[in-house]
């Protein structure tokens, strides 16, 4: 076949041809480039967003998580807080004193089970004791000198002796004692022997004396009666032994049972 002159029509067309094509070609790759990168972009863009959406996720899981776990602690506190003040809101009886103060006696159990657990305030400005059994308490109220015995269904009653009888018969009575002499002790510091006597501490029987003597009260009977061996300007009570209740008696210990018997 015989080339075209490149002075001749043919070549010029072929030329052009060739030209248009070129193009046609150049734009159709840039065409192909540019939707290639799109398409690379927007899978990226999916992949970032995937990958947010996924730490998303975790991350309002776990919290989820960590929210659930403080909500459980909080309501288990706020149970046993609510079930602490449930126990000792219906488990106590109040007593009210004479000077206005008043003390609660909690206690556990229900029906032949309840049992005195403690006393409040137990601060030490009010003075008590529970029985052995924890079935009694004895309250002393300053003010008046008096004791006062509540058992464990919550009644109450003044055990106080309010009137003394001398070997002479002559009676003086509680009321006119104190009012006559404030600082005069009359009864003061109650505390079981046993679940049925209570010791406490008295100048009685002697009115211009300053010494200090134990008297025993039997709560069933009412009788009182002094025990003869103890005798002392300052007289403490402490706790129950095996030998009885421990007296200090001027700095020396003693023991004191139920029946008056003192012992070293």
């Amino acid at each position: 076949m015989v080339k075209p002159s490149i002075f001749s029509k043919e070549y010029e067309r072929k030329m052009r041809r060739r030209k248009r094509n070129l193009i046609i070609l150049v734009i159709a790759c840039l065409l192909a480039i540019a939707l290639a990168a799109i398409y690379v972009r927007g899978a990226f863009k999916d992949v970032v967003n995937g990958t947010d959406k996924i730490k998303s996720s975790i991350s309002t899981e776990n919290k989820n998580v960590k929210n659930n776990d403080e909500n459980k602690k909080t309501s288990s506190i706020d149970k046993s807080k609510s079930a602490d003040k449930n126990t000792q809101k219906g488990k106590n009886y109040k007593i009210e004193l004479s000077d206005g103060k008043s003390v609660n006696l909690v206690y556990q159990g229900d029906g032949n089970d309840k049992k005195y657990k403690s006393v409040t305030p137990g601060d030490g400005s009010v003075a008590y004791d529970i029985s052995p059994s924890a079935k009694n308490v004895v309250l002393f109220d300053s003010k008046s000198q008096s004791m006062l015995l509540v058992d464990i269904n919550g009644n109450k009653q003044d055990v106080t002796n309010t009137q003394y009888v001398s070997t002479s018969g002559s009676v003086i009575t509680k009321d006119a004692q104190i009012a006559a002499n404030p600082s005069y002790i009359w009864c003061s510091s109650p505390k079981f022997l046993d679940d049925n006597n209570i010791a406490y501490i008295s100048q009685l029987p002697w009115i211009g004396k300053t010494s200090k003597y134990v008297w025993i009260e039997n709560i069933q009977s009412k009788n009182h009666i002094m025990v003869q061996n103890i005798q002392g300007e300052d007289i403490k009570f402490q706790g129950l032994t095996e030998k009885g209740l421990t007296v200090i008696e001027d700095g020396v210990a003693v023991y004191v049972n139920a029946s008056g018997s003192v012992t070293q």
